[in-house]
């Protein structure tokens, strides 16, 4: 089964989460295994060196020259920045280190580990033999001549100041490690998301162009319908048209008149859809040249500003003092804003407002006609430029659909929103002339 794009995305943001979250496990897991590991070897170092300071105190009497023996060895640990033998009241016996990294300063220095280990040693005078032992002199290889004494614990303490900057190298890699594992992921993830969204799109476009396909190959299709009606109508119509028109001037006063008038006033309505059908099947290709915008819609608010005051209706023109200029086809932009205020009026009442606005917007010269009529339902918005497409009593529906070839024919983009009872607004933007 075919997920589509959306469901798809799903699972791939939970995977890239769910690796970025196992990374971050891991990457924590490998800190505290690095602070285990300094940790311990610190400590092994630390009870190594309290181990050979026992040793080398038990004989002889060159306890100190021995002990800093060993504190110097342990001083070319690379990680040893200073270590110290103190005693039990904190006077220090013996110490070796780098200059500036003394024990006493370690805990103000960052990234140093200072380290303490209490201890019990025995300390004193005398050849070191065990205690109640009898020293044999020169003939068991002592010399002293003396009784050997017992030697008393003393308590030490063995101070050791690491170097932590070799961990925290470490540290920051497993961090560096994480930070780049966790990018690679997410752009992985990124890139996914950008191919589904471009299948989205995809499919999109492919529907878009099929709906599109079909609309022109329809709208083909009652274009040659409509040609081929018109033609074949109109000038039967014409001659009908003569004869009633003779005989209604021949007529005498009275109902054969009335019923003549009102004859020859259904052939000029058929012979107006006759010329709508004509104009929706023609195909004219607009002759551009610099036009006003400002000036075209003072001129149609002009030719229609009569048949609105007798509605009741206010239709008012909203345009700067200078010029908006585009490139454009005068007659046929005129016949495109003539549809539009028209629609804009019969869509309103005795009180509302059809408003004409022209400006120049974002690079593009603007005009659009807005009224406070009725407006448009949500449903018949997708529909308002289908052929035939009509809620007018009355109306062809080929209006708007020859607005909408004209506005293409000049490369210009025809909109329209509006709602029950809030009134709709067309907008046509055209490229400015510069």
């Amino acid at each position: 089964m075919k997920l589509p794009p959306n469901l798809l995305a799903v699972p791939l943001v939970l995977l890239a989460a769910g690796l970025v979250a196992l990374v971050a496990v891991q990457t924590a897991g490998g800190l505290e295994q690095v602070e285990r590991a300094e940790q311990e070897k610190a400590r092994t170092l630390q009870r190594t060196t309290v181990s050979a300071i026992r040793g080398v105190v038990r004989y002889g009497r060159d306890k100190e020259e021995r002990v800093a023996a060993v504190l110097e060895e342990i001083a070319r640990d690379p990680q040893v920045l200073a270590v110290a033998l103190l005693d039990g009241e904190g006077r220090t016996v013996a110490a070796k280190g780098a200059p500036g990294a003394t024990p006493d300063g370690a805990a103000a220095r960052p990234r140093v580990l200072r380290l303490v280990e209490r201890f019990e040693v025995s300390w004193g005078g005398g050849c070191g033999h065990a205690a109640g032992a009898t020293c044999g002199g020169e003939a068991s290889g002592c010399g002293c001549g003396q009784a050997a004494q017992g030697t008393p614990a003393r308590a030490m303490q063995l101070v050791l100041v690491f170097d932590r900057r070799p961990a925290e190298r470490v540290r920051a890699l497993v961090l560096c490690e994480a930070v780049a594992l966790s990018a690679i992921i997410a752009f992985a993830a990124l890139i996914g998301g950008l191919l589904l969204r471009s299948v989205r799109q995809r499919e999109r476009l492919a529907r878009r162009v099929a709906l599109e396909a079909h609309q022109r190959q329809s709208l083909e299709s009652l274009q040659l319908l409509a040609a081929g009606l018109a033609h074949e109508i109109r000038n039967p119509l014409a001659a009908i048209r003569g004869y009633t028109q003779l005989a209604h001037e021949q007529a005498p006063q009275g109902e054969a008149r009335a019923k003549s008038a009102l004859v020859l006033g259904e052939l000029d309505r058929i012979s107006e859809r006759l010329e709508e059908f004509l104009s929706f099947a023609r195909r004219r290709s607009p002759k551009l040249a610099p036009l006003d915008l400002g000036a075209l819609a003072a001129e149609v608010v002009a030719l229609l500003r009569p048949d609105a005051q007798s509605g009741g209706i206010d239709l008012r023109l909203a345009a700067p003092e200078e010029p908006v200029m585009c490139r454009g086809d005068a007659a046929q932009l005129k016949e495109l804003l003539l549809n539009l205020t028209l629609n804009a009026i019969e869509a309103c009442k005795q009180g509302d407002t059809v408003t004409i606005a022209v400006r120049e917007r974002l690079g593009a010269a603007e005009i659009a006609v807005r009224d406070t009529g009725r407006g448009i339902e949500p449903d018949d918005l997708p529909r308002v430029f289908e052929p035939y497409f009509t809620t007018r009593p009355g109306g062809s529906g080929l209006g708007l659909c020859i607005s909408q070839r004209i506005a293409e024919a000049h490369g210009a983009k025809l909109a329209i929103e509006g709602a029950p009872g809030r009134g709709t607004t067309v907008t046509l933007r055209l490229p400015r002339e510069r």
